[in-house]
């Protein structure tokens, strides 16, 4: 089970770390013909990867598969092998890893209570919108279930009207397309994937294209306002501690801002063409997910002709019979079977009379099974499932 749940996390992160690269080559030439709200738009393309490689395998192997996908699903692959026959070094990495999500979790909250700390006191000065008691916080966005609109306290002297129109504006489309309940989810991603840097970067990528989206739908409202809202980029006060969870523009570098100014520039795609690409991007996105679901180890099938090496005998009855039980019974098990024919992960599927200690008999003789390495029609039987139903006779003496 802990082989399962390390195997499974091993191949979501490669799923979308192969994803992310793609986003991250593709975002600026997508941007720059179809928008940037269609490059926002290519951030959901990793989650829904990662997710994709975790739904039920597929029948049988599909021709859509890329190399570089076989080539992930084979890492997962061979993660498992070396898992399955060490519990103990499983269990210690199953440790390491919740304790890292736990880390990642209580840094972010530790972060996001020293933002709302030194916001200070609020006072609601509108739906949705507060000022903060001290004038070094904001504009942001912030929270996540509850998100609302936080303004320094020296909004109105430091803004004119028009100017505090544009950054309303800008916060205002945040809450109304949900970016901050986005940007928790994301931030949730972060910590389940602490140790993948792919992750974090992604997550500081998706922030700057949706500072540029929101960008571009104020101008799609104020397109004579260029000039304005370049001057107010450029004379707010960049957020100087980290906000987790909401929206605020990415502190630590000068290189989003200057983005986000050049972006002023460009003139906004026509409506067919950010149509068309918000199309495009739900294409790609949707065939990521289905390669990443393609690309999985087959189901192989249940075996139905085996060879057996190997079989219980009277001892091994003898030795699993229930003590209780002095009439017969049946118990049926399936096991997937390894490369060498041996049974492994047996599970009770049925047993009578019920409750009688024929369930736990039979997996106790599992390991008095071995079987050939091909079945009788000549296939492998490695990563298959067979089926064992075993008759209890009362043993005799």
């Amino acid at each position: 089970m802990i082989a399962d749940v390390l195997t499974a996390l091993m191949r979501a992160n490669v799923a979308a770390a192969l994803a992310i690269i793609v986003v991250t080559l593709l975002r600026r030439p997508i941007r720059q013909a179809f928008g940037a709200r269609a490059a926002y738009a290519l951030w959901a393309a990793p989650p829904l990867v990662a997710l994709a490689s975790l739904l039920p395998q597929p029948a049988a192997r599909s021709l859509a598969e890329t190399v570089v996908l076989q080539a992930g699903a084979a890492a997962t692959r061979s993660v498992q092998a070396g898992l399955a026959g060490a519990p103990e070094i499983s269990g210690g990495l199953l440790a390491v890893w919740l304790a890292g999500a736990a880390g990642a979790a209580g840094l972010l909250f530790a972060r996001q209570a020293r933002f709302v700390a030194a916001m200070g006191r609020l006072t609601r000065t509108g739906p949705g919108q507060f000022r903060a008691q001290h004038a070094d916080v904001g504009p942001a966005v912030v929270g996540a279930l509850r998100p609302r609109i936080v303004t320094p306290a020296d909004f109105e002297a430091r803004f004119a009207p028009d100017e505090r129109a544009v950054i309303l504006a800008h916060e205002a489309h945040h809450l109304a397309t949900g970016d901050a309940r986005v940007n928790a989810l994301a931030a949730g991603l972060q910590c389940l994937a602490w140790f993948n840097p792919l992750a974090h970067l992604a997550a500081h990528l998706m922030r700057i294209d949706q500072e540029l989206a929101c960008d571009a739908a104020v101008l799609g409202r104020f397109p004579e306002a260029r000039r304005l809202y370049a001057e107010v980029l450029l004379k707010a006060q960049l957020a100087t501690q980290p906000l987790p969870l909401g929206c605020h523009w990415p502190a630590g570098s000068e290189h989003p801002l200057k983005e986000r100014i050049a972006m002023l520039k460009s003139p906004l795609p026509a409506p067919g063409r950010r149509a068309a690409g918000l199309a495009l991007v739900a294409a790609v996105s949707l065939g990521g997910a289905c390669a990443a679901w393609a690309a999985q180890a087959p189901t192989l099938g249940v075996i139905t002709h085996p060879v057996w090496i190997k079989r219980p005998d009277g001892a091994d009855i003898r030795r699993v019979w229930p003590s209780a039980r002095t009439e017969g019974g049946r118990a049926t098990m399936t096991c997937r079977v390894d490369g060498e024919g041996l049974l492994q992960k047996c599970a009770v599927v049925s047993e009578a009379p019920l409750d009688a200690g024929f369930g736990q008999a039979v997996l106790q003789l599992a390991g008095a099974f071995q079987m050939e390495a091909r079945t009788g029609e000549g296939e492998p039987v490695r990563g298959r499932e067979v089926r064992i139903p075993v008759r209890f006779s009362p043993p005799s003496n």
